[in-house]
């Protein structure tokens, strides 16, 4: 546990809208053979003065968030981890920031890490019962890339009441935080806050049975009567040769 105090952003100067999109498969690989991510909604952006990528996207289901960034190797702290902390609603007061979102690496070198959730109540970080949503992180070279996935219009069951609902149609605050030491906040060096806004679901249209039933019924009846003129018109061609034939 640690108290924290959401004193390092300067507001949400920045609104990105989540596009629709395949979900990718979070691994911390952006799989560029697969077009990951190609749909997403993107911004170059600054948590204080680090230069990120921001990538935001979205299905009926999940939304979906990418930080990228470099920094050269000898600036990676081994403990370095990517966290968000999301507010219950557009609001940016400091007690609507109460779910929290981190992928803390354990073994930079070896890209072993691990995805915590928290609840923070009353300024206090408390670990999740049960960890909601899922997100992934890798180092190579100067390249840090982490992604997240956070459920939308989930149910909310023993174990999750801590963390914020995400709903259709509505913007959410999310300070985005960078650090060096497994210690929240303290150890948090670089942050903004960003409002991201999620779409409604999309609707795919349905057709009803009857006017998929009448549409075939019309069709069949349709070629019915065009064989049936054919067949008439060939009876008559039939018998005016028979005519000619006789005469």
């Amino acid at each position: 546990m640690s108290s924290y105090s959401i004193v390092f952003s300067n507001g949400a100067t920045t609104e990105i809208k989540a596009n629709f999109g395949e979900a990718p498969v979070i691994d911390g690989v952006i799989d560029d053979s697969t077009r990951e991510w190609k749909d997403a909604s993107k911004i170059q952006t600054n948590l204080t003065d680090l230069p990120v990528k921001l990538w935001v996207m979205q299905t009926n289901k999940d939304l979906f968030v990418s930080v990228q960034f470099d920094l050269l190797q000898g600036y990676h702290s081994s403990n370095e981890f990517l966290g968000l902390i999301i507010s219950v609603n557009s609001s940016e007061n400091q007690e609507d920031f109460y779910d929290a979102k981190f992928v803390q690496f354990l073994n930079i070198s070896e890209n072993i890490f691990s995805y915590l959730d928290y609840f923070v109540n009353n300024s206090v970080f408390i670990n999740d019962t049960a960890y909601s949503g899922r997100g992934a992180g890798k180092v190579e070279g100067d390249s840090s890339v982490y992604e997240f996935s956070i459920p939308i219009n989930q149910n909310i069951t023993e174990g999750n009441e801590g963390d914020v609902f995400l709903e259709y149609g509505k913007d959410y605050a999310f300070n985005i935080s960078y650090g060096e030491d497994p210690v929240y906040p303290q150890g948090i060096k670089k942050s903004d806050i960003f409002l991201i806004s999620i779409n409604s679901p999309k609707i795919h249209e349905i057709i009803p049975l009857d006017v998929v039933l009448n549409s075939l019924t019309v069709l069949v009846f349709s070629i019915i009567g065009i064989f049936c003129v054919y067949y008439v018109y060939k009876i008559f061609k039939l018998k005016s040769k028979i005519q000619r034939l006789r005469g």
